[in-house]
């Protein structure tokens, strides 16, 4: 973990930092449980070739070792598009209470407000709990948790964990559950670790599975790919790589079904676009 994230050591000496960082709850309710929960998710997430199968392993290992029943992973080109993500990754009831939070209470979003947009940037995580116990949270806010969260869904507990995608992009994996207290200071020292770590992971991946195949070809057909990108026929890309036509019509193929393209236009599209 960082020292940002464990908070301001300016203007003291090294010992102090040493001592501060001891002290800090981020670490000090850090469990050997608790680094093998983290280890685990980390394991489940290393797999990933891609942005969308990322988003599925680690909403599927946060809800499975946290324990929670429903969560969500948004995304967007900045923090406050994140909240307007159109085609979230959903699961349990998060999937049913999408409409109605796009449609109404998305501006509204506690993990929007300052207060929360402070621990999501400085340390990665920010629950309802912690955001409770600072003070009144806006009445905008505060009506969100009331009749979205509470009177109509029954969630007790909400948190979200920040994480940076590539380009600059930002994700905010949603978690939420009926019974209260799911989100406790282990549980959000153990998320705040997950956050550095997973943004490791997630800042490399490509983001869609046909970029991610692009980048598993072999070097003959990345050849044959820049070529296509070219706009060249079978007949012109097997008369430069001194090819028979039948062969370069088999490596177009091949290259299709790797990639999930359905055209060699779309093939193209993507080639140009990764720079191939």
């Amino acid at each position: 973990m960082t020292q940002s994230t464990l908070g301001d050591t300016s203007g003291t000496t090294p010992s102090a930092k040493s001592s501060s960082r001891n002290r800090s709850p981020f670490r000090a309710n850090l469990s050997k449980a608790d680094y093998e929960r983290a280890f685990d998710i980390l394991e489940q997430c290393s797999g990933a070739a891609c942005l969308p199968d990322f988003k599925e392993r680690a909403v599927e290992a946060i809800s499975e070792h946290f324990a929670l029943r429903h969560v969500s992973f948004f995304a967007g080109a900045t923090f406050h598009t994140v909240f307007e993500d159109s085609a979230p990754l959903t699961a349990g009831k998060t999937a049913k209470m999408l409409p109605e939070y796009q449609d109404r209470w998305a501006r509204y979003d506690i993990f929007g407000t300052p207060a929360a947009m402070r621990q999501l940037v400085s340390s990665g995580v920010s629950s309802l709990d912690e955001l409770q116990a600072m003070g009144q949270l806006p009445a905008a806010a505060d009506a969100y948790v009331r009749y979205f969260l509470s009177s109509t869904w029954r969630m007790q507990t909400a948190a979200a964990l920040r994480l940076e995608l590539s380009a600059g992009h930002t994700a905010l994996l949603g978690m939420f559950d009926p019974e209260p207290g799911k989100i406790g200071a282990s549980e959000a020292a153990t998320l705040r670790l997950l956050s550095q770590q997973m943004s490791a992971m997630a800042r490399g991946l490509p983001a869609s599975k046909p970029q991610a195949a692009l980048a598993r070809l072999s070097v003959r057909q990345r050849q044959v790919v820049r070529l296509v990108a070219d706009g060249l026929s079978n007949a012109q890309i097997a008369e430069i790589l001194s090819l028979a036509e039948d062969s370069v019509k088999k490596y177009v193929t091949r290259i299709l079904t790797t990639t999930g393209c359905q055209s060699r236009m779309e093939l193209a599209l993507l080639a140009r676009a990764q720079r191939i």
